[in-house]
């Protein structure tokens, strides 16, 4: 049996974080080496174009690979959006305060 679900998000691009293969990439900002990441594969969902194009838009104004929605972290990997874990991830959620505030309902 297939069927097809829908999930809704309600995303925000974080931090300066860029995912890099190596320590010599030239991407500037805070530098993750993908390998370090975990990726929860079985969290992966297909996206359809117009949320893809989207998505990419507010992550290259942000200057992020990643995504939170207050609670977990997400990145884009080929046409899907990916929950990802990382140390790293919780202290930038807590340096953009104004996000945190918002999402704790703070604010």
């Amino acid at each position: 049996m297939r069927f097809t679900a829908t999930r809704v998000f309600s995303l925000e691009a974080i931090g300066d974080i860029a995912f890099v293969f190596n320590t010599k990439s030239r991407r500037k900002g805070k530098r993750i080496i993908i390998g370090d990441v975990s990726i929860l594969y079985e969290t992966k969902m297909t996206i359809d174009e117009p949320t893809y194009k989207g998505l990419l838009k507010m992550m290259k104004l942000k200057g992020s690979d990643l995504l939170t929605d207050g609670r977990n972290f997400y990145t884009i990997l080929h046409q899907e959006i990916v929950q990802i874990k990382h140390d790293q991830f919780i202290k930038e959620l807590e340096l953009d305060r104004e996000l945190f505030l918002t999402r704790q309902g703070l604010n």
